[in-house]
């Protein structure tokens, strides 16, 4: 693929390969390319047309867009996704953008002084400068308020470098930023008195009595008005002579708040476009949303009632007054852990490298502790499903959609019933649709139709957009074929039969091909899924296909999800299930399609993300219709996957139908293969008794089949788990019989694994310097291998059994090692460790400025990843550096932080080190009866633990420091 270099801040340049194209390109095809790309999604071709081409009649403005898209496809083919109906840049394609980098670096409240840096040297200019259109009004309405935007944003970040140097007292760069922001703002008054200050200061006292001229020729000039008071009081102060360059109190630019806000995020679907009869109810369910302490609310309902619809239109309505955002979440199908991760991103935290959904959850409830935030969850189903996805404090609202009253009343929501509407507006919602004159010409039928549906807002709909695709066909005729579907429904009462009814109604006007593609689509169970799938299961042509989803979208029987995915309404896909039957032919190609997909996708996470709900589904159907080859060549495809996104629930249940599907083709290596996989999924969501189950009958399988390579990995993993349960004596033994088997074998890499799990045991026991010798044996056996990763792991354990022997300097030299092999990989976990271990060696060195700067950025790193019990040891280190700068309350405060994490992730060894701290901290403050309180209870865990080397330390600060 090409690769792409568009740069949009100041005149626009377009490079392909490196080879500037913009000559290439008319004005407004730059244009298009531009909007496409700053906007990041789909857009109709006849928005499009109007937009650059609104003063055309429609024919024309669409016929100029398809010559542009022809001459377009020489240059971006690769970067423009064109379809029949839209057209959206590709985002997946291999591009930069100025402008992307230039949002992302000021995104959010607070940005580093490296994100201000950037965010000012992108900025050359406005937006597409010097990009005039001809008959393009709606497009420069939408230029130019962004333009704006975007230059506020530059002025608002040059300002911010402006005080910070200022602050420092690095008077030129002060002047260099206050420079360029005149640039942009000539007539900013602030900004020239500032200058007139730093001017001064730095000596340059005729150049800031010249500023002051040119302020007031500015001013009189642009707004005919002269300089405030304070400009003048500061001019008179430097003719006067009276600041000089030792002036003791800088005066600080004040300058009015930039006109922009950073835009929280709304992820509320769209308006409903036909929407009646529920103003007071939404109203009332606002009241309560925006009161002082919330409770969660629940809009309960039966299937087809409007639930949805109605929570989007409670969005819309409060989204102003939830200044941090309005997030949503299908709760009946999308991921508990998918959600949260696209939750966090949202707010520039990466969670995909949390390791469980509870730790997850912990992560995301901490980001939304200051926020202003609703949370919607809509068509919940689960107690358990959604109970991640609470924030845990009545200061976040909940509003909820679900059809199970006793769920609602579980949660302790208050519960809003949605009654069906009335008659009124049942048929005003039948005139949205089809226009007053149609209703009104047949309006007793209408009448009839709204009171057979029972007003029941989805299936009214539905049998409207059938009536306006069928213009001819009479409302009394629609009306008779419904009084016949009301015999069954009568004896049902009221269920969801009712909007299956309408469902009968539109699918049996439907012809052979749509009513085919119908039902398949039921294979997805409701769940989004992206053309090519259904392509695959249908065995059509793609075009075919979307043409098909084209026009059941039309008649509201299936919808859009994003620009390249679709889906049905869960119901609906009952109703198409219902009517496709067994179908093993295409369950087996869309289990076929998906396995294969992940062969192909299996370490490309982002096309990964979204697949997550279908891979799982098809795995399930692979073993439902008994293709166990199938199912087997899933787990072993996505175990990487898995594993290094953190998916341990879905690994668990993966490897369960796994090691069943090898049962039945009696397959027993590949039995043992996946328990053993099983088992360490366990392991990471420290669920140590079934792990030691699976564990055990892998051996035990191993054993049987005399596999002593299985037998060592088995025997590794049980080492691992005995080591986290604090049974140092059982981990020694399960090492040792690993060690043996691996050496017979030869296998370098298993050396690389047992020696590294050594050396953790030793370090633990409180042997640092065998500790140092194993991790170095695994060290060199993981550089012959060409594993990074695993060696900028092992580098941190050698760092820290260093610091353990005080050896600060050869603990630095393996810290940046391990962070330099971090960095490359772009992991940020370790990163994070890397930093940890110089904020330590700094400690000891007493430079205790470059030892706290380590530590946050340290502790900035694992919060955007999530990750609890590293954070804990970071507020440690930083509770540690203030106990040793003297700055006591300060490391009780950390200490107390780390406490609380260490307490929720239940690191209880990291626990008695953060005791011992908190101990050191309250003895330095004279608060003798804390201090011996968090020694004894430090003490008492070390013991628990038995652990010597904790023991011994918290020992030693009993006997020298109680009185």
């Amino acid at each position: 693929m090409n690769s792409l270099q568009m740069t949009l801040l100041g005149q626009p340049e377009f490079r392909l390969n490196g080879r500037i194209i913009t000559n290439d390109l008319a004005r407004k095809a730059q244009a298009l390319v531009a909007y496409l790309a700053v906007t990041r999604q789909g857009h109709s071709r006849e928005a499009l047309a109007g937009l650059f081409w609104g003063e055309m009649d429609e024919e024309s403005a669409r016929r100029n867009l398809r010559v542009m898209l022809t001459k377009l496809r020489a240059h971006f083919d690769d970067y423009l996704v064109i379809q029949r109906r839209t057209l959206a840049f590709n985002l997946e394609s291999d591009y930069t953008l100025d402008v992307d980098t230039f949002e992302a670096a000021l995104h959010g409240p607070e940005q580093s002084l490296g994100d201000l840096k950037t965010a000012v040297d992108l900025y050359r200019g406005p937006f597409l400068d010097d990009l005039p259109l001809s008959a393009a009004t709606g497009f420069d309405e939408w230029l130019q308020p962004y333009q704006e935007r975007l230059r506020q944003m530059a002025m608002d970040a040059l300002y911010r470098l402006a005080v910070h140097y200022t602050q420092e007292r690095r008077y030129a760069a002060g002047i260099d930023y206050l420079g360029r922001l005149l640039a942009l703002e000539p007539w900013m008054e602030e900004a020239h008195r500032q200058l007139m200050l730093l001017l001064t200061l730095s000596g340059q006292r005729s150049a800031a009595l010249a500023q002051y001229e040119l302020c007031c020729k500015m001013l009189g000039e642009e707004l005919g008005v002269d300089p405030a008071q304070p400009t003048i009081d500061l001019y008179e102060q430097i003719v006067a002579g009276e600041i000089e360059g030792a002036h003791e109190e800088p005066l600080i630019l004040q300058m009015a708040e930039p006109s922009f806000k950073w835009s929280p995020p709304f992820q509320s679907p769209g308006l409903p476009r036909y929407f009646v009869g529920r103003d007071a109810f939404c109203q009332a369910i606002i009241g309560e949303l925006t009161a002082a302490q919330p409770p969660m609310q629940a809009i309960l309902g039966m299937g087809g009632m409007g639930k949805t619809a109605t929570a989007v239109q409670i969005a819309h309505a409060v989204q102003e007054r939830f200044e941090d955002g309005v997030l949503w979440a299908n709760a009946a199908n999308g991921d508990p852990k998918a959600i949260l991760e696209s939750w966090a991103r949202l707010y520039r935290y990466e969670f995909e490298q949390v390791q469980d959904l509870p730790a997850l959850s912990a992560a995301f409830r901490s980001v939304l502790a200051d926020k202003q935030v609703l949370i919607v969850l809509d068509d919940v189903t689960s107690m358990a499903r959604i109970r991640p996805l609470l924030p845990g404090s009545q200061s976040v609202p909940v509003l909820i959609t679900t059809r199970d009253h006793d769920l609602a009343h579980a949660l302790n929501a208050r519960i809003w019933p949605l009654e069906p509407l009335s008659l009124p507006n049942g048929r005003l919602l039948l005139t949205q649709i089809l226009g007053q004159e149609r209703v009104e010409a047949e309006a007793q039928a209408a009448d009839q139709i709204c009171t057979l549906l029972q007003n029941l807002p989805l299936a009214v709909e539905i049998v409207g957009q059938r009536l306006k695709s069928r213009p001819r066909r009479r409302l009394t005729d629609v009306a008779a074929r419904l009084s016949d579907e009301t015999r069954r429904l009568s004896e049902l009462k009221i269920s969801d039969r009712e909007v299956r009814a309408s469902f009968a109604l539109s699918y049996d006007s439907l012809d052979a091909d749509l009513r085919t593609m119908f039902t398949l689509m039921g294979l997805f169970a409701g769940r989004s899924f992206p053309v090519a799938a259904l392509t695959a299961v249908t065995e059509r042509d793609r075009y075919e296909v979307e043409d098909r989803i084209f026009a059941l979208i039309a008649l509201s029987l299936a919808q859009e999800d994003g620009d390249s995915r679709h889906s049905q309404h869960p119901l609906l896909a009952d109703f198409a299930r219902g009517k496709l039957g067994e179908a093993p032919d295409e369950n087996g190609r869309l289990v076929q399609y998906y396995l294969e997909f992940v062969r192909q996708s299996r370490q490309d996470y982002d096309s990964l993300r979204p697949e997550w709900e279908n891979i799982m589904a098809a795995m399930q159907t692979g073993y439902d219709q008994q293709l166990w080859t199938a199912v087997i060549d899933f787990a072993e495809a996505l175990g990487h996957a898995w594993f290094t996104r953190g998916r341990f629930s879905q690994a668990r249940e993966g490897y369960r139908l796994a090691v069943e599907a090898a049962a039945a083709v009696n397959d027993t290596r590949q039995q043992a293969h996946f328990l053993c996989r099983w088992g360490l999924a366990c392991i990471e969501q420290a669920d140590h008794a079934d792990a030691t189950n699976k564990l055990t009958q892998s051996r035990h399988l191993y054993q049987a089949s005399g596999d002593e390579a299985g037998l060592a990995a088995t025997e590794i993993h049980l080492g691992r788990l005995a080591l986290e349960q604090g049974d140092l004596d059982q981990a020694q033994t399960h090492l040792v019989h690993s060690r043996r088997r691996y050496e017979l074998l030869n296998d370098s890499n298993g050396m690389a694994e047992v020696s590294h799990m050594e050396a953790r045991l030793r370090y633990f026991q409180g042997d640092h310097a065998q500790a140092a010798t194993l991790a170095g044996q695994a060290l060199t056996l993981w550089e012959q291998l060409g594993d990074d990763y695993h060696a900028a792991i092992t580098l941190d354990l050698l760092a820290a059994a260093a610091l353990e022997q005080k050896m600060p300097d050869l603990a630095e030299q393996y810290a940046r090692r391990s962070l330099s092999l971090a960095e490359r990989l772009q992991a940020k976990g370790e990163q994070a460790v890397a930093l940890g271990t110089l904020a330590h060696v700094h400690l000891l060195q007493r430079d205790f400025a470059q030892a706290q700067a380590a530590a946050e950025k340290s502790l900035a790193l694992l919060e955007t990843i999530g990750d609890l019990s590293a954070q804990a040891n970071a507020l440690y280190q930083l509770g540690r550096i203030y106990l040793e700068s003297g700055q006591y309350a300060s490391a009780v405060q950390f200490g107390q932080k780390s406490l609380d994490l260490c307490r929720t992730v239940q690191y209880r060894l990291l626990e008695v080190y953060v005791l011992n701290c908190l101990g050191d901290a309250y003895q330095q403050l004279q608060q003798a009866e804390q201090a011996h309180s968090m020694w004894r209870k430090a003490l008492d865990i070390a013991k628990a633990l038995q652990n010597p080397a904790a023991i011994r330390r918290a020992e030693q600060r009993l006997a020298a420091r109680l009185p």
